[in-house]
C-alpha cells in the first residue's frame, strides 16, 4: 500500500516555508495552476496574508505563490489532495 506524508493545513505549510526559508535550503513544489507544474528554487520572500491561504511565496525572487495552489513542497503532499 501506498502511503505518503501530507501537511494538514496551510498554517502547517506556512510553517514548512518558514523554516525553508530560515535554513536556506532548496524547495521543490508541485502547484496547480490550471494543471500540475514543478517548480524548484531557494525561498527569498514570504508575504502572511490574513487569510492564510492567500499568503504567497517567491522562488528565486521571480516565481510568486498563493499557498492555496501549492500541493506538494519536498515530498510532502496537501492531505486533501488524491491526484497523484
Amino acid at each position: 500500500m501506498d502511503q505518503r506524508i501530507t501537511f494538514k493545513d496551510y498554517q502547517q505549510l506556512l510553517s514548512i516555508f518558514l523554516d525553508l526559508q530560515q535554513q536556506q535550503q532548496q524547495a521543490a513544489l508541485l502547484i496547480d495552476d490550471g494543471g500540475l507544474t514543478r517548480i524548484e528554487g531557494k525561498i527569498t520572500n514570504i508575504k502572511q496574508s490574513e487569510n492564510i491561504s492567500n499568503s504567497t511565496i517567491t522562488i528565486d525572487n521571480k516565481d510568486s505563490i498563493p499557498l492555496e495552489k501549492v500541493i506538494a513542497v519536498n515530498g510532502l503532499f496537501r492531505d486533501d489532495y488524491s491526484e497523484c
